[in-house]
């Protein structure tokens, strides 16, 4: 019933922002009885609006409402700071991806589970609300359709974003006031899908592409051809499939013949040379076998098997017993071996289904099977055969990733409700639209805080690398998409966390969310209570660039006590990268007339570098950090903080 009256954010378990007006809109004309008062609800437009008198933080407090043909009641309410967690994957991302490298989050829920009662240790009063994800072309939606508040326990702790739980975390251990997340993301969208047709009213192109879609019925026929195209493709591929036909999952499958290759590796690149893997689409078989010994074998019903991610679908198999599949690229394959394992010789085998052109196992990532005392590595040489062949598989259709639309159904209901702030992590899907992207994320934060009615602070957190390293050059993305970032620290009330030094070469989905967490919190801190710290890092004080006896002096605020040295970590170098010389010395590229020059910079003080540069004939541009996996990036506050990457012409 609940959500034919009120949004579903106003519900059990919520939390309301404190010290402000509280609006609570109804779809009938209702009373409410709140901490000692009555309210009546104003008839507003085409609905009914009451607003409650700011509570202070605390709770558990209790609303009853009534209406003409019924009332109900909502408990456990708290009064404390909500803040919204929006964007794509990197803040979508859930804590359950990040267990196996934050376990502990989920062992001192558990020790507060098992002692609140006995020694009055409460959970840490964190709630999350994940917004449906869903798309409205036509218009703004006046209310989500469904969603409920989760407090964070070790049973639900796997649900919570886990960027939002990170900055969360750091939030309520400092101040003990109730954090309420409402979370909005959705992976793989750009950035005018999150804006309202106000806000792009300068993109025409952009308006006009959303209205095409205001039409159901044509939602619902692209959406159908996209998914009988995939299906009609899946059918044939596993129809022509010999591997599939002959069992080649069986460990008696004969594959003397089968060809050689070495894993993990992309297909195209690796040591097989094999012309049949160039731009390969379809099926292929990986089997390789291996000895187990009496201590894997024993505890097999627990041993793990992690393959890194692989391009783009799979299914494993141990002994012909099938321990784990999935169907797009993105998520870590950490599979259980079910009690496939015996003592002596196995085999496992991978088959690989590639729908583009990109097909392999990614490098640098655990490869093996392991319990607690015994372990398999996987990584070297394996067998393959090709099952079929194929063309590339259409195209999945994701009406998320057009303009406006999940603004209208997942951001304008919720900025309804006052909020303490935006934590804000995407960019990765602008990579198209660089030159967009300055204007556009100013022109969505404007418009937010208008529809809101509140200057709240906007924060945000800069890519990470990504891709293999690189040297500096003009004509990478992410560099921009990083600068039209930071541009944004123009507007009142900004923020952001540098995260270059958090990334992985090897994955777009970085694991090293609690840094993220910790580093937003630390803007929050500077932003909205004044602390003093060096967030986000150093960066480059443009006005004071200073050439003297053949040396480029630069000049850095949020510098702590100093700039320091720092080599980049394994996890942010592709292989290639790892025998290079020098790693920790810093260079700076600077262009002049004969090209460009990386050259060593060297440390004057506390917030100063200088470049020598009289090799290089009438300097131009100088280069910092600029690639989508900066090669030269070794420079840091005392504080741990990365250096901004920065242009300026000379």
């Amino acid at each position: 019933m609940n959500d034919l009256i009120l949004s579903p954010i106003i519900s059990s378990g919520m939390i309301m922002q404190r010290d402000v007006p509280f609006p609570v809109h109804s779809s009938k004309k209702v009373t409410i009885a709140f901490l000692g008062k009555k309210y009546e609800a104003q008839k507003k437009e085409n609905n009914w609006l009451i607003t409650l008198d700011p509570v202070k933080a605390g709770g558990p407090f209790e609303m009853e409402i009534s209406f003409d043909d019924g009332s109900l009641k909502i408990d456990d309410i708290y009064s404390g700071d909500v803040w919204l967690c929006a964007g794509q994957s990197n803040m979508e991302l859930q804590m359950q991806r990040l267990r196996d490298n934050f376990g502990e989050e989920w062992e001192e829920l558990a020790e507060d589970r098992e002692q609140r009662t006995e020694n009055n240790i409460p959970l840490p009063l964190i709630r999350h609300f994940k917004v449906p994800q869903e798309y409205d072309f036509d218009s703004p939606r006046e209310n989500i359709k469904g969603g409920k508040w989760v407090a964070a326990s070790f049973d639900t702790l796997h649900e919570f974003s886990g960027t939002g739980w990170f900055f969360a975390k750091e939030l309520y251990k400092k101040y003990s006031i109730p954090i309420g997340l409402i979370n909005t993301a959705w992976g793989g969208t750009p950035i005018e899908s999150w804006m309202s047709e106000e806000a792009l009213i300068s993109y025409s192109e952009k308006t006009a592409e959303a209205k095409q879609f205001a039409d159901t019925k044509k939602i619902e026929e692209i959406s159908n051809n996209a998914l009988n195209a995939i299906n009609e493709w899946e059918t044939l591929l596993n129809s022509e499939d010999s591997g599939l036909i002959n069992h080649w999952e069986k460990p008696e499958t004969d594959i003397s013949g089968w060809k050689e290759i070495t894993m993990p590796e992309n297909f195209a690149n690796s040591s097989s040379r094999d012309s049949d893997l160039n731009n390969f689409c379809g099926t292929i078989w990986l089997a390789k076998d291996f000895t187990a010994s009496k201590e894997l074998a024993g505890a097999s019903h627990n041993a793990n098997v992690w393959l890194g991610t692989i391009v783009d679908a799979d299914t494993v198999y141990i002994n012909g017993k099938e321990t784990g599949n999935t169907t797009y690229r993105y998520p870590p394959r950490k599979y259980n071996s079910g009690g496939s394992i015996k003592e002596g010789l196995n085999r496992i085998v991978i088959r690989v289904t590639c729908t583009g052109s990109e097909g392999g196992i990614t490098k640098n990532k655990p490869f093996r099977i392991f319990t607690d005392n015994a372990s398999v590595e996987l990584e070297g040489a394996w067998k393959y055969k090709i099952g079929a062949f194929a063309p590339s598989r259409p195209c999945e259709y994701f009406f998320s990733r057009h303009p406006i639309g999940n603004y209208n159904a997942m951001i304008y209901p919720v900025l309804k409700f006052p909020i303490k702030g935006v934590i804000w992590y995407q960019g990765e899907s602008n990579g198209a639209n660089v030159h967009e992207y300055s204007d556009l994320f100013k022109k969505m934060i404007l418009d937010w805080r208008k529809k809101n009615g509140k200057d709240f602070p906007f924060l945000f957190v800069q890519l990470p690398v990504f891709g293999s390293m690189s040297d500096n050059s003009v004509d990478f993305n992410w560099p921009l998409i990083r600068e039209a970032q930071a541009s944004a620290l123009d507007l009142p009330f900004t923020a952001m966390a540098a995260a270059l030094d958090l990334g992985e070469w090897n994955d777009l989905h970085p694991l090293n969310k609690k840094d993220i967490g910790i580093r937003l919190f630390h803007a929050a801190e500077k932003l909205i209570n004044g602390v003093n710290n060096t967030s986000p890092g150093p960066v480059i004080r443009e006005q004071k660039t200073e050439i003297k006896d053949n040396k480029i002096y630069l000049y850095f605020d949020n510098c702590g006590d100093g700039l320091t040295v720092k080599a980049p970590a394994l996890s942010l170098c592709a292989p290639v990268s790892l025998h290079e010389e020098n790693s920790d010395i810093p260079y700076i590229s600077i262009f002049g007339e004969e090209g460009q020059f990386n050259l060593p910079a060297v440390i004057e003080g506390r917030d100063v570098i200088s470049i020598d540069i009289s090799t290089v004939k009438n300097p131009k541009k100088i280069l910092y950090a600029w690639a989508d996996n900066p090669r030269d990036r070794q420079l840091y506050n005392s504080e741990g903080l990365p250096m901004l990457p920065f242009r300026i012409n000379i």
